[in-house]
């Protein structure tokens, strides 16, 4: 099988997503992405425009199962992104409802930026 570029993938996955087809979504991006990500293919994946966001989103301790390479690159866990995602969608739903309230009740809220 063909690995398909990041480009492609986020494409591909949005067309589905838009069609109302998550199921394929899961299983494509769990066959395209089987070993760890890079930081471009997270930020591809979570919808920003830029690695560094991501590497930015890692020091604040969003990617727990994150790890350097011997060459000290960043591989993010497809799991970790995934859930990264969920709690973006989740804050995207909220601000299109102008729902400004904490997440979780106080002021200090630990959710990413959208950027």
């Amino acid at each position: 099988m063909t690995a398909i570029s990041p480009a492609l993938l986020s494409d591909v996955t949005a067309a589905l997503r838009e069609a109302g087809r998550s199921d394929l979504v899961d299983r494509l991006v769990a066959s395209a992405t089987a070993a760890p990500l890079t930081s471009q293919q997270a930020a591809t994946l979570l919808g920003v425009s830029s690695a560094n966001t991501v590497k930015n989103w890692l020091e604040g301790g969003w990617f727990p199962g994150a790890f350097q390479t011997a060459g000290g690159h960043w591989r993010f866990p497809l799991d970790d992104v995934e859930a990264v995602r969920s709690r973006l969608d989740g804050l995207r739903d909220r601000n299109s409802c102008r729902d400004l309230t904490p997440v979780d009740g106080d002021d200090a809220s630990a959710d990413p930026p959208l950027s």
